[in-house]
C-alpha cells in the first residue's frame, strides 16, 4: 500500500457521501490523518464506524460550510490540534435541476452559497495556515458542466461551479508564492446519489442512467475515478509542478 500520505492532515468536506467519502478512503489508507468534514452528522458517524472497522482513524466534525463563522472556527480548531494543515479537498456541494424560467432567488442562493461561496470560505482559512507553514495542497471540486454549460442542471449549478473554476485560478496565482498549489478537477457522470438525482428527471431523453453511460466512450464514472485524481493533485512528488490545473475526469465525454 503506497504511504505517501504518511503523517499528513488533510481535510475533506462533503466527507459523509460520494466523492469526499471515497477520498476520505483514500487518504487514510495512504496514511493521512483526515479530517472529515459534513453538515450531516448521522453519515458522519456511520463513516466513522466504516473507517475505523477498517483499523483506520478519521477527526469527524460537523461544518456548516456556508457560514463564515463556523469554517473560520472549525479551521483554527483543525491548527490548534495538529499545528499544520497539508491538504484540503472542497468536495462539498448540492445540484438542482430547475429549468431558468423558474429559478427562484431561494433556489439560487442555496445552490451558490454550498458550491462557491463554501469553497471559498473553506479555502481561505486553509491558505492561513498552508502559507504561514509555506505548504499545502487545496483541490476543489468542480464539474464537467462548468466547462459544457450542461443540459441537465439549473443556471445557478453551473454558475457556481465556473465559479469554482475561476477561484481555482485566483487563489493558485496568490498562493505560488508560499508554495500552496491550488488545483481542480471537473467529474464526468459518476455514479453517485447526484447522478441519480439526474437520471430519473422527468423529461429525461432515453432510459435515464443507461443513455448517460452510453454517451461517455469509457461509460461509467466512479467516486475512486475522482479520489485518484485528488491524490495525485495532492501528492509533492507527482503533482509538484502543477497548480492552476482544471483537469477533467470524465470518461471522455468532454474532450479540449
Amino acid at each position: 500500500m503506497d504511504r505517501e500520505f504518511e503523517g499528513q492532515i488533510v481535510a475533506v468536506t462533503g466527507a459523509a457521501s460520494g466523492i469526499g467519502l471515497e477520498t476520505v478512503k483514500e487518504f487514510t489508507q495512504s496514511g493521512a490523518k483526515v479530517v472529515a468534514l459534513d453538515i450531516n452528522g448521522r453519515r458522519l458517524e456511520k463513516l466513522t464506524a466504516e473507517v475505523s472497522k477498517d483499523g483506520f482513524n478519521i477527526v469527524p466534525m460537523g461544518l456548516d460550510i456556508t457560514s463564515e463563522n463556523d469554517v473560520a472556527s472549525c479551521f483554527a480548531a483543525i491548527k490548534e490540534k495538529f499545528g499544520r494543515l497539508d491538504v484540503l479537498v472542497n468536495s462539498a456541494g448540492i445540484i438542482t435541476f430547475v429549468k431558468m424560467d423558474k429559478l427562484d432567488s431561494v433556489t439560487w442562493d442555496k445552490v451558490v452559497n454550498i458550491n462557491m461561496r463554501g469553497t471559498f470560505f473553506c479555502s481561505r482559512e486553509a491558505a492561513a495556515i498552508m502559507k504561514e507553514q509555506k505548504s499545502g495542497a487545496i483541490i476543489n471540486i468542480s464539474a464537467g458542466a462548468a466547462k459544457t454549460g450542461g443540459i441537465n442542471p439549473s443556471a445557478s449549478y453551473i454558475a457556481s461551479k465556473g465559479g469554482i473554476n475561476s477561484l481555482t485560478f485566483h487563489f493558485a496565482a496568490q498562493l505560488a508564492p508560499f508554495g500552496v498549489r491550488v488545483n481542480a478537477i471537473c467529474p464526468g457522470p459518476i455514479d453517485t446519489p447526484m447522478m441519480d438525482a439526474q437520471v430519473s428527471l422527468p423529461g429525461i431523453k432515453g432510459d435515464g442512467k443507461s443513455s448517460v453511460v452510453k454517451s461517455v466512450p469509457l461509460g461509467l464514472g466512479y467516486p475512486e475515478d475522482i479520489a485518484y485524481g485528488v491524490m495525485f493533485l495532492a501528492s509533492n512528488v507527482r503533482a509538484r509542478y502543477i497548480t492552476g490545473e482544471i483537469l477533467d475526469i470524465n470518461g471522455g465525454l468532454f474532450m479540449d
